[in-house]
């Protein structure tokens, strides 16, 4: 077998969520930019983006080093903690474990965008006739698709047990993720006013962690 069984399942619900979540992306894409208030700043916009898919590049290589597809000599405690010709104890307990977070991430991310319903865009923008959404997964948190986003990166490199792709995603992509997402409050405090404020009142203020777990921002 070429992958070793958690990666495989990774790589099944990958191209389900991706299937389920194309229509719905590209017609966020499509309004990208076409909000009555948008924000042209790179590191609001891009970089949360840039980085996230610069950590499917790393986890990709990870999984090859993972799946001993590739050789990386002396690299690989810090790739990847585990290899396919080890297939049984901690390290493929671990991996389960990566994956059920990760199926999470999907849920989220995708349910996020579907929440939004006409509201979602690709950017950090107000559409025109916005309003308050607070249905769906955006009931448990704030930004759900930036929480399904974190999620499952975190995920996929707890499946592969890679340390580096784990620090890359909790101290890179999350921290850029949170800081669009503050923006994103900024902008509809500012166009939406107190149903906006009471939204982010009853939330709690969970950003990225759903209120339903004891701790978290």
């Amino acid at each position: 077998m070429l992958f070793n069984h958690p990666t495989l399942v990774l790589l099944i619900c990958l191209g389900i969520g991706a299937a389920i979540a194309a229509p719905v992306l590209i017609k966020g894409f499509m309004r990208r930019g076409k909000g009555v208030k948008y924000e042209q700043s790179f590191v609001l916009q891009r970089a949360p983006q840039l980085m996230s898919v610069f950590t499917i590049f790393l986890l990709v290589i990870t999984g090859m080093v993972y799946n001993d597809i590739i050789q990386v000599p002396g690299a690989v405690p810090f790739i990847s903690l585990a290899a396919s010709k080890d297939p049984t104890g901690f390290p493929l307990y671990l991996s389960w474990f990566g994956l059920l977070i990760f199926l999470s991430g999907l849920v989220f991310m995708i349910g996020g965008w579907i929440s939004l319903g006409e509201m979602f865009s690709t950017d950090a923008e107000v559409m025109e006739n916005h309003t308050v959404r607070d249905t769906g997964l955006l009931a448990f948190v704030m930004h759900p698709a930036y929480s399904g986003i974190i999620q499952s990166l975190l995920g996929a490199s707890v499946v592969l047990a890679s340390p580096f792709c784990i620090l890359f995603t909790i101290c890179m992509v999350a921290p850029l993720w949170l800081n669009r997402a503050k923006y994103e409050e900024k902008l509809l405090v500012e166009a939406l006013g107190k149903p906006y404020e009471d939204y982010m009142k009853n939330m709690g203020h969970r950003r990225l962690v759903p209120r339903f777990i004891p701790i978290g921002v």
